[in-house]
């Protein structure tokens, strides 16, 4: 575990009250698989690729900052973004980026502050068929808010405006960069006191973002800091003074976590889900306790994708979308009932499928939708092995044709996904079928 019991209380306390805002810099796009390079490679690569057609002065090879001021300083900067490695900056999601957005997108987090023009929490969103876009002032960050809550990027963003990205303090005199920095300024300083803050990253080669952040902090108070970074506290003092005595000084409560941010926040979002899905369960509670049940669902094992694919399930949502409640809805209780009782007659679960008389089955809330409608749209999205069964919770029969079989325990109404896949139920036909 890298959480402790204290600060795990604090961080789930932070996301029930609506509190919880992390400040994500370059460091996270660098573990893997992403493995994005730091700012003093692509330093590097801008450097020797230059270097044919100019001489530069040795120094610049590995301080990105006064690389692109020297073709600032002259007005040159395009010129410098045209020799950037792009393509080196653009990579998969790491469980990392994969939590920040789960988070944001299922309003868990109230906003992340983000150093990276890099596109992977909105790449994890958008391949989960939600729009996330990351904004560039105060006023972007309000009106993205009706998708997910607001991933705000002040060094700027390579796909929505990569001739605008933030390389060199020289930018910091521009008219345009002075009003969008002081943009976000004016937005932190009204949404970040009081607030829990996770910090993640920051203390990278990228110093000057650093110094930006740090001068933009208008805020006085925090109900707490935390700092996630695997270095020692002295180290991240003297790559970053002013930000660190800052962040010290907003909160009696400072921890500083010395970890991997995406191990950390993989952790954080596991957490997450499994307090979700006890909600969830709570909810069956009350009919399960009149049947006998036993009330543990087994779900202190799973990995952090087993517990997000409960989720979709408990949301009645395919595998494609993305989890976009903080709260499991009420029509999850008979989806989370149904678990339960499979699991009293012995189904053993192996992440969120379980197996039952050598059946996988998998439970999804229906919702009051007609099954067909749930399973056209989850067969679209569904691999092409399936489990055996799928039930519905709390779908209807709209009277859709469907096929008798004799299963040797009496009729049902078997409905096959096209090709021959998952036999998809209702709970009234599950309860015949299974013997429930």
């Amino acid at each position: 575990m890298i959480l402790s019991d204290e600060l795990r209380v604090r961080l789930l306390g932070a996301i029930e009250t609506d509190t919880l805002i992390f400040l994500c810099g370059a460091g996270l796009s660098m573990a893997s698989p992403s493995a994005l390079p730091s700012a003093a490679k692509v330093a590097e690569t801008c450097f020797d690729k230059w270097s044919a057609t100019e001489t530069l002065a040795p120094e610049l090879r590995t301080d990105i900052d006064a690389l692109a001021g020297h073709f600032h300083a002259r007005g040159d900067l395009p010129t410098f973004l045209g020799i950037v490695p792009w393509n080196e900056l653009s990579g998969p999601p790491n469980a990392g980026h994969a939590a920040i957005a789960d988070l944001l997108v299922s309003r868990a987090a109230m906003a992340a502050l983000s150093a990276n023009f890099d596109t992977m929490i909105e790449r994890w969103s958008q391949s989960r068929r939600v729009a996330m876009r990351g904004a560039l002032s105060g006023q972007e960050a309000v009106t993205y808010a009706s998708v997910s809550n607001p991933l705000v990027k002040f060094h700027g963003c390579m796909n929505l405006a990569q001739a605008e990205t933030l390389w060199t303090h020289g930018q910091l005199d521009e008219a345009s960069v002075k009003a969008r920095i002081q943009s976000l300024a004016n937005w932190m300083t009204l949404h970040l006191p009081g607030k829990h803050l996770v910090i993640v990253g920051f203390w990278t080669d990228w110093g000057y973002l650093n110094s930006v952040l740090a001068e933009s902090f208008n805020i006085s108070n925090a109900a707490s800091v935390t700092v996630i970074d695997p270095s020692a506290p002295d180290t991240l003092q003297t790559k970053a003074p002013e930000l660190w005595e800052k962040l010290k000084s907003l909160s009696t409560k400072f921890t500083h976590l010395q970890a991997s941010g995406a191990d950390a926040l993989n952790e954080l979002r596991t957490e997450y889900s499994r307090a979700w899905l006890k909600k969830c369960f709570a909810l069956a509670k009350p009919l399960a306790e009149t049947m006998g049940l036993n009330l543990d669902p087994d779900i202190g094992s799973m990995t952090s994708e087993e517990l997000y694919s409960l989720r979709l399930d408990a949301e009645g949502l395919p595998p494609d979308h993305a989890g976009k409640l903080k709260e499991p809805p009420q029509g999850a209780a008979e989806s989370a009932f149904l678990r339960l009782k499979l699991m009293s007659k012995g189904a053993v679960a192996t992440g969120a499928l379980l197996t039952l008389d050598g059946k996988v089955i998998r439970i999804l809330n229906g919702a009051g939708r007609p099954l067909q409608e749930v399973r056209e749209k989850h067969t679209n999205a569904a691999s092409v092995t399936g489990p055996d069964y799928v039930i519905c919770a709390g779908a209807v029969d709209a009277g859709v044709p469907a096929r008798l079989i004799a299963s040797g325990r009496g009729l049902s109404f078997l409905r096959p996904s096209p090709g021959g896949g998952s036999i998809w139920l209702t709970t009234q036909e599950a309860t015949a079928e299974l013997s429930l």
